[in-house]
């Protein structure tokens, strides 16, 4: 056996030893795709645009036969949830993903279409929001159909924002959503409801003819509407007129000729507010009350019909009732309008009510402490043109405007002293469409105190928000000028112009 074995190997060595390599099949070495111009990590900003162009080779040299695609993560770290870009290598993407901590993954495939070999190379994308502090501008560009919004960042009105230049966020609604908010937007509000514990939220409410949102303050992404703010509210068309942060922790949202509050030691929803009087569809956008920051503060109304003021002492908000106002008023304001009301001086609430003669009277009310401070106006230098007012929470001061002019009516010493103010727009074709008493968001939304926030701004209480209009160019724009709290006049300092809006309806500043 150990014999035939042997007598195999040697006839296999001796074949083998006598073969020769005839075959003619060639070997090559494919080159490598090389992908430059795409960084490792990117931090950019929710709303703003990734701008990337890729170079790619083949062994160092160029090559026209790749096929490109660009992708990102729909949520960080989840590749099967990817949705692709672009298909050429340069990309330009408006980024609408979620701000989070965790990296969104960018990649960049280039494929080499005649050998199918391909190459990848990836981005770590870290979205931060750009939807912080700055001035939030509702406007429409086609006559209240829709509406959308722009974010201002600027040094007046963002806590450590150092560059000259303004930043704008432009179109924050469509890009969550997909398309403008249907409808005009009436008002828009940013809410902390907290009660330190249990119910925790923040919230930008947006009201319109129609409906009431509650947007992630993040993305815009609609987070609530409707019926689910309310407690058993059975209406599906809800027309808003106007919305309102009192008392820190408060909010009041008025629907149609109706009164809705809520307080952050509740449930976080709606209720109808209390009233025993009839009608008790007695609430406009222009005669409730109330004071920013004072924690349990009043929120007052007045009854045009009886000329007298009804309250609510803020910790009974939500699921207490109005009662009428002890305090005498040295005026019959029986079938008298409230033009403007708001926040006073020292907690107040502010009024300002032409009575049914024609004469005109401020109004400084704190019902629960049985304080009102009455100062009737001299109609002989009323502008009867004025259409627009603010109130100041830290002076006794009324701002008014008319389509071209401002006045302020300054209380200061007891005799209400008035004065047109030197400003105008930059455009003699521009027309007011409204002023605001500025705030910084976090002022009466939070439980802070106005002496020791931390990220007060010089500006906070201290300018007046001016919007125009241009018709003839479509442009709306927003003017911030700081004034005197001790005379009502503007001072020399100009805080900032900023434009590229379309007719603006509604203004509210954002938190930090």
């Amino acid at each position: 056996m150990i014999k035939r074995i042997i007598a195999i190997l040697l006839a296999v060595s001796v074949f083998c030893a006598c073969y020769q390599d005839l075959s003619t099949v060639a070997y090559r070495t494919i080159p490598d795709i090389e992908i430059s111009g795409i960084p490792d990590t990117l931090e950019t900003l929710y709303g703003d645009d990734i701008v990337l162009e890729a170079a790619v080779t083949l062994g160092g040299e160029e090559y026209d036969s790749f096929s490109y695609e660009w992708a990102i993560d729909f949520r960080p770290g989840v590749s099967k949830d990817r949705m692709v870009i672009a298909d050429t290598p340069d990309v330009t993407y408006r980024v609408a993903n979620r701000p989070n901590d965790a990296p969104y993954c960018l990649s960049f495939t280039a494929t080499d279409t005649q050998t199918g070999l391909s190459k990848t190379k990836s981005c770590f994308v870290y979205v931060r929001s750009s939807l912080g502090e700055g001035i939030l501008v509702a406007h429409t560009r086609d006559g209240g159909a829709t509406t959308d919004f722009d974010l201002i960042t600027c040094k007046a009105a963002t806590y450590g924002y150092n560059m000259d230049a303004p930043r704008y966020t432009r179109n924050i609604y469509s890009l969550a959503n997909g398309e403008p908010l249907e409808g005009t937007v009436n008002a828009v509000l940013p809410v902390v409801r907290s009660d330190g514990a249990v119910y925790n939220e923040t919230l930008i409410l947006v009201g319109t003819d129609s409906h009431l949102y509650a947007l992630d303050p993040l993305t815009f992404i609609i987070a609530k509407q409707d019926g689910t703010l309310f407690n058993g509210l059975k209406e599906t068309t809800l027309n808003v007129r106007n919305l309102i942060n009192y008392g820190q922790i408060m909010t009041a949202a008025q629907i149609g000729r109706q009164l809705y509050l809520n307080i952050g030691h509740t449930n976080n929803i709606f209720n109808k507010a209390g009233y025993a009087g009839v009608p008790s569809d007695v609430f406009t956008p222009t005669n409730v009350g109330y004071a920013y920051a004072v924690q349990q503060s009043d929120i007052v109304f007045f009854n045009e019909a009886e000329g007298r003021f009804y309250y609510m002492h803020s910790q009974f908000s939500g699921y207490g009732s109005f009662s009428a106002s002890s305090e005498i008023v040295p005026a019959d304001l029986s079938g008298g309008k409230s033009l403007w009301a708001g926040a006073g001086k020292n907690g107040t609430a502010a009024f300002l009510i032409e009575d049914r003669t024609g004469s005109h009277h401020i109004i400084y009310t704190e019902p629960t402490k049985n304080i009102l401070t009455y100062y009737a106006l001299d109609d002989s230098q009323w502008h009867s043109d004025v259409k627009y007012y603010a109130f100041c929470d830290n002076s006794e001061i009324l701002f008014m405007a008319s389509d071209k002019k401002i006045y302020s009516v300054a209380a200061i010493g007891g005799t209400p002293a008035y004065r047109e103010l030197t400003w105008k727009p930059d455009d003699a074709d521009e027309i007011i469409t409204g002023i605001k008493f500025y705030t910084q968001g976090w002022y009466g939304t939070h439980g802070y105190d106005v002496a020791s926030y931390r990220f007060q701004l010089p500006t906070n209480r201290l300018q007046i928000v001016i919007s125009t209009y241009n018709e003839s160019t479509g442009e709306g724009k927003i003017y911030l000028r700081p004034f005197n709290v001790s005379t009502g006049l503007f001072t020399f300092k100009d805080n900032g112009v900023y434009g590229g809006f379309g007719k603006i309806t509604a203004i509210t500043s954002t938190l930090k």
